[in-house]
């Protein structure tokens, strides 16, 4: 049983990354997916406006692919951020941009680069956005700071940013108190539904739709996908698949006399991962799967698996065919239980559920699709 419940704290890390601490000294929490993934348990660059917290493509019914991130995690009811315009600097401040990067060839450096940048806010908190491929302008269009939904076209592109609800969804009190045996404190063999930590709040969301054919390249409908942020030409943050600058890239849950490499890991580029972090994912993987060898695991073929497993998580780019309606990890649609896919791969099925299977909300039918705002 101790080891069982060792898998499940070591298994739920890899959906868990850095949260703020606790305010007035209370214990250090865990969030989720990348929110606030940088050293010191905050945002990279300093700000939320720049911290990717989570990344989605799938396929639209219409055929077309939608393109979705979301920045300024955690938000409370009540609260209207914007969605940054420069960044200070010595000598002047420098634009930002959010960047949904694609690549069609397979050899994960960008082929097509979607760059989204936003005028300063209006006294209505209303910005003007400049969504551009590859350099050229494809639309202009406005913010929706509230709930009201404002839906920029230009020919067949659809463009929202605004405020939404969080679409990402966990126990993150089941997993805080993962050891605790007082009853219904930690999700450990849960066998009804638990609490969603991130009901209630919100994000700000940066939605596209597009024919495939401007991400893809002839004869292929295979692509991957990935977010950044940058100030000038310095790359803030970038994300691909969930958790894996939070769990994988030291310090972590399982190297914390290691130096922080988050920063380190948020600069470099998709490319780069295998010869660069492969060493720390291979790392990570190795004490995940040794935590069930009590319980009888056969380890003659931990290693290959954990070979292959880490060719799975990196580069760190989010694979999906065009063509193809499966989620993830085809992709990730906004009501994939992606900690439950996770759990079951990185701890050979041993835990398969956090008992959180839904978003407090449910999703639109229509574009964008997120949820409406608390």
């Amino acid at each position: 049983m101790k080891r069982a419940i060792l898998a499940a704290l070591a298994a739920t890390a890899l959906a868990a990354a850095a949260l703020a601490a606790v305010v007035s000294g209370g214990p250090r929490l865990s969030a989720a997916a990348d929110h606030v993934d940088a050293p010191g348990l905050t945002p990279p660059g300093g700000n939320f406006q720049l911290d990717l917290t989570d990344i989605y493509a799938w396929r639209a019914r219409t055929g077309n692919t939608v393109l979705a991130m979301n920045v300024n995690g955690l938000t409370a009811p009540g609260k209207r951020p914007v969605f940054a315009s420069g960044a200070p600097a010595v000598a002047r401040t420098k634009a930002v941009t959010y960047w949904l990067r694609v690549d069609n060839n397979g050899d994960a450096a960008a082929d097509v680069n979607l760059g989204i940048s936003f005028s300063k806010a209006n006294a209505a908190g209303v910005q003007t956005m400049t969504v551009t491929r590859n350099g050229t302008v494809l639309l202009t269009g406005k913010t929706s700071p509230g709930k009201a939904i404002t839906v920029n076209r230009e020919g067949a592109v659809r463009a929202y940013a605004g405020l939404r609800d969080d679409p990402f969804f966990f126990d993150l009190d089941g997993f805080i108190n993962i050891l605790s045996k007082e009853a219904g404190k930690s999700f450990l063999g849960c066998n009804s539904p638990r609490t969603d930590f991130f009901a209630g709040k919100n994000v700000s969301s940066i939605v596209l739709e597009l024919p495939a054919s401007l991400l893809t390249r002839s004869g292929s409908s295979q692509i991957g996908v990935w977010s950044a942020t940058t100030t000038g030409s310095k790359q803030i943050d970038r994300m691909g698949r969930p958790a894996i600058n939070t769990v994988f890239i030291p310090q972590n849950p399982f190297e914390k006399t290691e130096p922080y490499m988050k920063s380190q890991f948020n600069a470099t580029q998709p490319k780069n991962d295998q010869a660069r972090w492969r060493g720390e994912v291979v790392d990570s993987l190795q004490v995940l799967f040794s935590l069930n060898d009590g319980a009888g695991d056969d380890k003659s073929d931990d290693a290959k698996k954990i070979s292959g497993l880490a060719d799975v998580l990196l580069p760190d780019i989010l694979t999906f065919d065009t063509a193809n309606s499966d989620g993830f990890l085809n992709g990730r649609r906004l009501a994939d239980d992606v900690i439950d896919a996770e759990l079951g791969l990185i701890t050979e099925d041993t835990v398969k559920t956090d008992c959180v299977s839904k978003n407090d909300r449910a999703f639109r039918a229509a574009f964008p699709y997120l949820a409406t705002p608390h």
